[in-house]
């Protein structure tokens, strides 16, 4: 959302989604938030599986880090049902972002994130994880532990 606009429809209606999807992934069914997906799907150009597919996996982790297995379960189910390459989509997503957070990827996850966003023609995502990956100025890795 960083690089949309604050007074942007689309923007104001993934901003609901969200507000949505904290209050609702604690045990509840999701109702406002699949409505809220399904609108942006429809309106904003965002495709339906991977817009569904999100809604729903982060409707589970939020059940999940409320203490709601049962609703994560539910949650987790219904993001299965779509299609695979929204599934694949949102599974890189979630990785970048927890990147993002630690401030590094995991070879193989950023590996694997960097195949995608080649084969999907995702610019954004390649940009993204080389802004995740680069070296961080004062730190140093060394390869092997007495310092040669």
């Amino acid at each position: 959302m960083a690089g949309l606009s604050g007074g942007d429809y689309v923007t104001r209606q993934i901003r609901a989604l969200a507000d949505a999807v904290r209050r609702e992934g604690a045990g509840g069914v999701g109702t406002r938030s699949f409505q809220l997906a399904e609108h942006l799907a429809a309106e904003g150009g965002v495709h339906r599986g991977d817009i569904m597919t999100a809604t729903a996996t982060l409707l589970a982790m939020t059940a999940w880090c409320d203490g709601e297995a049962e609703a994560a379960g539910r949650f987790a189910e219904r993001a299965g049902e779509h299609d695979e390459e929204s599934r694949e989509l949102v599974t890189h997503l979630l990785r970048l972002e927890a990147g993002a957070d630690r401030g590094w990827l995991p070879r193989d996850q950023a590996q694997a994130l960097l195949e995608y966003a080649r084969r999907e023609r995702r610019g954004d995502l390649a940009t993204r994880l080389a802004a995740i990956a680069a070296p961080r100025r004062g730190r140093h890795r060394r390869d092997n532990q007495d310092g040669r």
